[in-house]
């Protein structure tokens, strides 16, 4: 079962709900057969996240309409996917790098807020606001919070915010809390914003927490640590308190006193 509905003249979300099914996938190939006839363009929104499988006859309806289907995505000037499926996410990018001048910006369904900003054209950056600041009253800690993906606009205001907290005299420890991160796009590592401000934090920082994130990322934090000048450490997503401890020299908090401080 699909929905279609237009959120402002220029731009549409379809709903996919349950099994995407052969009446389905001709819903949405009369539906591009309309925009194309009306002049096409505009933003799309397709939001996959209680879509459960598809049918092999409506694949087969798609593959018999493709020609129409691309000439619609081609005239479209935003195209956002939402799904909490990786496998749909990793073939949404891999399509995307596949055909020039086509360019899917993909989402986790907790970043559909961002996804309906970006597609409505009230964000001119696909993935803003996936890095925030918290303020936690000590000006001598920053603290930032990451939930959503990584870009190269996003990653370089994201390492601007860092470096401008960080120009107080008095603040040279750091608290990265990793709430939800969706990966980031490949250009990212070639960004000389991105690189330089990180080497310039390294000179900046005595204390390092990262607070969550995948398994991965607490190895190579012990790595670092021990390479650069900095003390990195990384904590579990539940021990922002060891965390916040540790960066302000204090004794880790048992767990006890955690749940009496929350």
């Amino acid at each position: 079962m699909i929905e279609i509905e237009q959120l402002a003249p220029d731009a549409h979300r379809i709903v996919v709900m349950a099994e995407f099914r052969q009446d389905d996938a001709k819903r949405i190939v009369d539906f591009a057969k309309e925009q194309l006839d009306s002049g096409g363009g505009g933003s799309l929104l397709i939001d996959l996240t209680s879509m459960a499988g598809f049918s092999f006859s409506a694949v087969t309806v798609e593959l018999a309409h493709l020609p129409s289907a691309l000439r619609y995505a081609y005239r479209l000037d935003r195209i956002a996917i939402i799904s909490d499926e990786e496998w749909i996410r990793s073939a949404a990018r891999v399509e995307s790098a596949l055909m020039p001048g086509l360019t899917y910006e993909v989402y986790d369904e907790d970043e559909a807020d961002t996804a309906r900003a970006w597609v409505l054209g009230e964000e001119e950056s696909p993935h803003k606001g996936a890095i925030r600041e918290l303020d936690i009253g000590k000006p001598e800690i920053a603290v930032f919070e990451l939930n959503g993906r990584l870009d190269r606009d996003e990653s370089e205001r994201g390492v601007a915010m860092v470096r401008a907290r960080l120009e107080a005299p008095d603040c040279s420890r750091l608290m990265l809390i990793i709430k939800g991160w969706h990966g980031f796009d490949v250009d990212t590592m070639f960004s000389s914003q991105v690189m330089g401000g990180k080497l310039d934090l390294i000179g900046k920082l005595d204390r390092y927490a990262i607070v969550g994130g995948p398994d991965w990322i607490g190895g190579m934090a012990s790595v670092i640590g021990a390479l650069l000048k900095p003390e990195i450490r990384s904590f579990d997503l539940d021990e922002q308190v060891e965390a916040l401890d540790w960066l302000k020299g204090e004794r880790a908090t048992s767990s006890r006193d955690s749940e009496l401080i929350e």
